[in-house]
């Protein structure tokens, strides 16, 4: 098994992935997205990062991307596409399921803005008719309400930088928190820190399961979490949506 462009996951995620450099390859993105970017800010933090995802990028425009990405990534695993870039061009997005197609045995996901670019859209969405793959749509304040063709029948990822989201958002939906502590043990101590000082800790540290009806990120709510709990165990973003109208 090569693992040149294959990146390991990490405590958070512990699935496989394949990354490209943010914003470039990003022709959905909005002014929100790119200034919460984390894949950005590790690139310019470690400059070995940002040379993999280019050496990516270039070997994704390649014949052999397909081929590589079939006979490499690991057997019944999950898999996300992009945990930096995204969906950019259609022939990029056509090599994705044929790979897909060739490995049943994997379960690949992905967050895409992409779908903001009804072409690429297209391509996408075909992509997303496999029974193996799971495809979120990614969305802010900047993008609205998602309106590519069908896209009722996906999950909605909102970011918030504020704790605060719509209410068009579904029961089924995701929020992500830019401005919550990862570290759970930092973020208890801002509640009792707030405590101490007469603020109220719901305001300075938010403890949030839910909201505009769709449920927070468990990464990112604020509270001790069960054991080992991972992207690849939670199976939040994994699995396929079935999402309903809030009431």
């Amino acid at each position: 098994m090569d693992l040149t462009y294959i990146s390991e996951g990490n405590n958070k995620t512990s699935c496989y992935s394949f990354d490209l450099p943010a914003a470039v390859t990003c022709p959905g993105a909005t002014t929100t997205c790119l200034s919460k970017c984390y894949a950005l800010k590790l690139s310019r933090a470690y400059p070995a990062v940002g040379r993999k995802y280019a050496r990516n990028l270039e070997f994704s425009d390649s014949m052999e991307f397909a081929r590589y990405m079939i006979r490499n990534i690991p057997r019944n695993c999950e898999f996300r596409i992009h945990v930096s870039g995204d969906f950019y061009s259609k022939a990029y997005i056509t090599k994705w399921r044929v790979i897909a197609e060739m490995r049943p045995d994997v379960k690949f996901y992905a967050y895409t803005r992409s779908w903001r670019n009804e072409e690429l859209w297209f391509f996408i969405y075909r992509l997303s008719t496999l029974s193996n793959v799971t495809i979120n749509l990614s969305c802010d304040k900047d993008t609205g309400v998602p309106t590519a063709s069908y896209a009722d029948n996906f999950r909605w990822c909102y970011l918030t930088d504020n704790d605060s989201a719509p209410d068009w958002l579904r029961v089924d939906d995701i929020v992500f928190r830019t401005n919550h502590s990862a570290r759970i043990g930092h973020h208890q101590w801002k509640r009792n820190k707030a405590i101490k000082n007469g603020q109220d800790p719901d305001i300075v540290a938010p403890l949030i399961h839910r909201l505009g009806g769709a449920i927070v990120c468990v990464m990112e709510r604020g509270k001790d979490l069960p054991a080992h709990v991972t992207c690849s165990t939670c199976r939040l973003c994994i699995k396929k949506p079935e999402v309903k109208a809030c009431s």
